[in-house]
């Protein structure tokens, strides 16, 4: 869905009243009343469009429909309606939201009312119909508005046949088609067009050129509003525009094609209202915006500007709200901006603005709204900031700024609901008097601030709905004045990465989001208020079963126990929970017995992690009913099951990690042509998989092949957390306001096990290592050209190395080790230019090591084992007699009960991070790698 601007459209309106709902003024005397054929015309037209059972009348709203009665002859009166004085004809027709629906052409009767000179249709529901050819027919209109009334298909000829059109709105109807003839044509036509919005409609072609048509804009010289959002504009803004003698808003947000320099703003502008947010303008901010004297309101936010923001904006002195958030603005803030003494709303986060904060901002008295956030500001929080006395929002989150926090000073900010000052380098903290009258906040966040205690002054903050303390070294048990304090409007609270050892009652009975990760928490797990939604403790010292109160969380959508001390079974009553529960994270800990089975059909699961336990049985097969599920890891438990087919149709299935558990039996044949169609991730290792590698799988797991453009995403859950007090009325969702959850996993990377504590989208890996698979490598493993992990190390494939592997271009690992492949190393594999492990040990492989691009990078245990090979690293020389070992290599593949392999090895290994779940082994000058691999891989499972 994309995104609706209302404050722009609030802009909009102010500047247009005349298209949405206005007051009905009754004449005090008319000669004439209406016309009996419109009064029949106007009862036709409801009876067949109104519908009270459709909204907005279905959440209880009064339609002015409801008042046209049959028995009132004088449809002049009727609500929505205006007539002429003098001659009883009805000239105006307002239905906003008048919860009309269904199909409409040109034989309805509103197309009868001949003399209508404004009409508007907005915020029902025409169900994607085509504006009826009829509109043609009511020439006199002056004002036509159908914005968001679901219209589709194309825009009729005939309506540029209304000539005398002023204000024209067909915005906000997605499936009307909208070409670059169409916007030219009516350019040419509809000269008289002082208001003009054709925001969100389905423009074809994709893109086109707005150079010439905006240049054709420019001749409408009565135009005073222009609004053309989302219409996939390319190109750039020519001057002219701003030279209309009338215009005062122009909004070309959400063209993320409109590019190059901003324009030279010209002198004596009338523009008010300048909106080029979303966009993709780049360069600096022109001197020249100075220019533009009159402007009230300018957001160019989430574009590419960069540079300094110039002296000059000190001109626009009749500024109320300014927007460069999003950008690449650097330098500092000029002193000059003190001068915006109307300024409301500033916005100037998410850029690389450097230096201290101007204590000329503190000027700015008006303001309501500060948003400084991410950027490189420094220095201490200007203490004349308590002049802001209107100000309710300051966010100042992820800047430098040090020295002391002076809370005694902020504090004095009566006004103040919202106060985010988390991820700064302060050194100290001065809290205000405890006698001292705070403001009633809404929202704080003091996240990564040094602090060592909870604040005292939260005492008095009996309104707080949102806090933030996560990432300080608050210590020791939670106090019991913290517990007592009356927070009842608490929703969500975050105190993780601290050093807390208990957490003992709630006393928040509309809590609904709960972060305690990364502390010291001991004890039995604390029962979360039932309404809760997110609910996050692990890594903790917990210890005990999962009481069955958990399955009272009938809201709760994400659960996170994970990298506890917990024991006992998973509660079979969790089950009941399959309906709202989306992320479910258990891994780590002591659990065992089997995982829930459903009871019903309905399962909204997207990640499921119970790794690293020790969960017996096979995999339930209620899972199949988990339409939704894309991250399922059941890795490093006791699972006794074969390969689940069954889970090839759950669609959005990226990542299945099986890893270490007893599965058994050949993967056999996909049993239809789409299964796995976006799996991206798949880890079977360590398990008793036989047969040949499925190779049939290759061939049909496509996401493998295809680029994902999500390079920047990472596997996870969001979820949004603010209750609408906490946002202004200009401001979007912000990331303060949404949980977002990242899934992790441990995975055998470049030989080594290594823990994802994110996981980004592009990532895709085959891990079908120490199993028993026999037979060749199949060349259709070549297809999967996007993989980037690729491991069937320890197994009994035979054969050679498919030169088909050289299709993998951004492969990162190739682990083919402990096999019996024979043959020579493809020369084609040096065309890998991304490899940075590769390993072949302990084959039966011959003839020439590559010797070009990454190959020359790597070491002697890459190739160890393989005695017909020759060249770097190796000393043997290429040449010279095969020499016949006195033992055949066949001691590398046996049973790890026999004992010896481990007594003959010359070997050493390096052990960094012992601890924390994350184990990882560095091991070199090996003969037999894959199984001591497999020994340290047991070792660290257990």
């Amino acid at each position: 869905m994309k995104p609706m601007p209302f404050g722009l459209l609030v802009v909009f309106l102010a500047i247009t009243p005349l298209h949405f709902a206005s007051s009905k003024t009754l004449p005090s005397t008319r000669p004439t009343k209406c016309h009996d054929q419109e009064r029949s015309a106007l009862l036709e037209f409801k009876q067949s469009f109104f519908h009270p059972e459709s909204y907005p009348c279905s959440l209880g709203v009064a339609s002015k429909l409801e008042l046209w009665k049959l028995e009132d002859e004088d449809c002049c009166y009727w609500e929505g309606v205006e007539c002429d004085e003098g001659t009883g004809y009805v000239t105006s027709l307002d239905l906003v939201e008048s919860c009309l629906s269904g199909s409409i052409n040109s034989n309805a009767s509103l197309f009868r009312l001949t003399h209508l000179q404004s009409l508007n249709l907005a915020c029902n529901n025409f169900t994607h119909s085509q504006i009826p050819s009829a509109i043609g027919d009511l020439v006199e209109l002056t004002s036509l508005n159908l914005y968001l009334s679901y219209f589709g298909g194309q825009i009729p000829l005939q309506l540029l046949n209304l000539t005398n059109l002023s204000s024209l709105n067909l915005s906000w109807n997605f499936e009307l088609e909208l070409t670059n003839h169409d916007m030219d044509t009516m350019v040419q036509r509809l000269t008289k067009l002082e208001h003009l919005d054709l925001s969100w409609l389905n423009v074809l072609p994709s893109f086109f050129e707005a150079t010439p048509f905006l240049e054709a804009i420019a001749n409408l010289s009565s135009l005073m509003s222009l609004v053309l959002e989302g219409c996939n504009l390319q190109g750039t803004i020519p001057t002219a525009i701003f030279e209309l003698p009338r215009l005062q808003l122009l909004n070309l947000c959400f063209n993320s094609e409109l590019s190059g320099n901003l324009p030279e703003f010209p002198l004596h502008s009338p523009i008010k209202s300048l909106s080029l947010c979303g966009t993709n303008f780049s360069g600096p901010l022109p001197a020249s915006l100075g220019n533009l004297t009159f402007l009230s309101k300018f957001d160019i936010s989430s574009s590419n500007l960069s540079g300094n923001i110039p002296s000059s904006i000190g001109k626009l002195t009749q500024l109320t709200m300014l927007s460069f958030k999003s950008n690449k603005l650097s330098g500092e803030i000029p002193s000059s901006i003190g001068k915006l003494v109307q300024l409301s709303y500033l916005d100037l986060s998410m850029n690389q603005l450097s230096g201290e904060i101007p204590v000329e901002i503190t000027c700015l008295t008006r303001l309501t709204y500060l948003d400084l956030s991410f950027n490189g500001l420094t220095g201490p929080i200007p203490k004349d900031i308590s002049n802001l006395e209107n100000l309710t929002s300051l966010y100042l989150r992820s800047n430098n700024l040090n020295g002391t926090l002076r809370l005694d000073v902020v504090l004095r900010l009566q006004h103040l609901k919202t106060l985010l000052l988390s991820f700064n380098e302060f050194s100290s903290i001065i809290e205000p008097d405890m006698n001292t009258s705070l403001p009633n906040l809404l929202a704080l966040g003091l996240a990564s601030n040094n602090l060592s205690k909870l604040p005292m002054f939260m005492c008095n903050q009996s309104w707080l709905q949102w806090l933030d303390l996560s990432q300080n070294s608050i210590y020791g048990p939670t106090p019991m004045w913290y517990l007592n304090v009356s927070m009842a409007h608490l929703y969500f609270l975050n105190l993780s990465r601290n050093l807390i050892t208990s957490f003992p009652a709630f006393k928040w009975p509309y809590l609904m989001t709960l972060d305690l990760r990364y502390n010291d928490i001991q004890g039995s797990l604390p029962s979360p208020p039932k309404d809760i939604s997110v609910y996050l403790v692990s890594n903790n010292k917990l210890s005990g079963e999962i009481s069955p109160e958990m399955c009272q969380l009938s809201n709760i959508h994400i659960l996170d126990l994970s990298k506890n001390k917990l024991t006992g079974v998973i509660p079979p009553c969790l089950s009941n929970l399959s309906e709202t529960l989306s992320v479910l994270s258990l891994h780590g800990n002591d659990l065992y017995g089997r995982f829930p089975q459903w009871k019903n059909d309905r399962c909204v699961f997207e990640m499921i992690d119970v790794s690293d336990n020790q969960l017996q049985g096979s995999l339930p097969r209620g899972l199949a009913n988990c339409s939704r599920l894309g991250f399922l890891n059941f890795g490093n438990n006791q699972i006794v099951d074969t390969f689940p087919s069954w889970m090839g149709l759950l669609f959005y299935l990226k990542v299945l990690i099986l890893r270490s558990n007893r599965f058994h039996g050949a993967i056999g044949e996909p049993k239809v042509g789409d299964q796995f169609l976006k799996l991206r991730i798949i880890d079977l290792s360590m398990n008793n998989f036989s047969s040949s590698l499925p190779y049939e799988y290759f061939n049909i797991w496509s996401a493998m092949k295809v680029h994902n453009s999500y390079d920047e995403y990472y596997y996870g859950f969001s979820e949004l957390t603010y209750y609408p007090s906490l946002l202004h009325e200009e401001k979007d969702t912000r990331d303060d306001h949404w949980v977002k959850y990242h899934y992790s996993m441990t995975i055998i990377n470049k030989g080594i096990a290594m823990e994802y504590e994110k996981i980004l989208e592009y990532l895709n890996v085959i891990d079908l290592s120490s199993n028993n698979f026999i037979g060749e490598i199949p060349n259709s493993v070549g297809s999967l050209t996007e993989l980037r992990l690729l491991n069937i190390s320890n197994n009994n494939l035979t054969g050679p190395i498919p030169s088909s592997l050289a299709n993998l271009i951004q492969l990162e690992s190739l682990d083919l080790s402990s096999n019996k492949l024979s043959g020579m190393i493809p020369p084609a594999l040096t065309h890998l230019i991304f490899l940075a492990f590769f390993n072949v040990s302990d084959n039966h492989l011959s003839g020439p090591i590559p010797q070009a691009n990454q190959f020359t990078t790597f070491e002697n245990n890459s190739y160890g084992g393989n005695f017909g090979l020759c060249g770097g690293p190796l000393t043997k020389k290429c040449g010279n007699p095969v020499e016949t070992p006195l033992a055949p290599p066949s001691s590398a593949f046996a049973e790890e009960d026999s004992g010896t392999w481990f007594e003959e090895l010359d070997w050493k290994i390096v052990l960094i991070g012992f601890g924390g779940g994350l184990v990882i082994g560095v091991v070199m000058g090996l003969t037999t790698t894959s199984r001591i691999e497999r020994w340290f891989l047991r070792l660290y499972d257990g």
